[in-house]
């Protein structure tokens, strides 16, 4: 199991946020999660993901959010889940709250990985410097490579004239873009990723 714990950065900016815990329930809702983003206390919350891969695309979309740290433990749970996912036991929430508290203290990419059997504590450090990896590539785009990279993903089979007419710019525009947002690179790093959280899950 793949237990995310949530809090705000030091840096986050609320300027016109309301709740960013609802906030961000919203953006995680598409994932098809099992269960819901739940608040804890404050601006913090907790998620539970079945599949590595979903656990991959719910740290990333936070991080395209800002403002985040997170904290990611990997390894099983008591059974069965209770009935509000706060109320969560087991080796994989407390390897989660190892990771935010790590989290908390990283100044630039505020993102952790634990493992709830120590025995796989180095499989959890090698995620986490591949995801630190990808959250600092998240964090550096400017607006118009998101506007790229975002087209892009949602619908991956466009070429870069497609792209250019869809956004109203240049094919130059659109191939920079590309390659100075580091898209391709993210994404060639994120099965890697799915594979070492993976592997932590399925042999503890």
């Amino acid at each position: 199991m793949h237990v995310l714990l949530l809090a705000p950065s030091r840096s986050a900016s609320r300027a016109g946020r309301s709740d960013p815990v609802a906030e961000l329930g919203e953006a995680l809702a598409p994932l098809g999660l099992r269960r819901p983003l739940e608040r804890t206390m404050g601006e913090e919350a907790i998620v539970v993901l079945d599949r590595a891969e979903q656990a991959v695309e719910a740290i990333c979309t936070t991080a395209e959010l800002g403002g985040w740290c997170v904290g990611l433990g990997v390894g099983g749970v008591d059974a069965p889940l209770p009935a509000e996912v706060r109320a969560l036991r087991g080796p994989a929430v407390d390897a989660a709250r190892q990771a935010l508290r790590a989290a908390r203290a990283t100044a630039q990419v505020p993102l952790s990985v634990r493992a709830g059997d120590p025995r796989h504590a180095a499989t959890a450090a090698d995620a986490e410097a591949v995801l630190r990896l990808i959250g600092w590539m998240i964090a550096t785009r400017s607006t118009g490579q998101w506007r790229v990279v975002r087209a892009l993903r949602g619908n991956p089979q466009l070429t870069q004239r497609d792209l250019a007419a869809l956004l109203g710019i240049t094919q130059q525009t659109v191939s920079r873009s590309l390659k100075t947002s580091g898209w391709r690179e993210e994404s060639a790093a994120h099965p890697l990723l799915v594979r070492l959280l993976a592997m932590i899950d399925l042999t503890s």
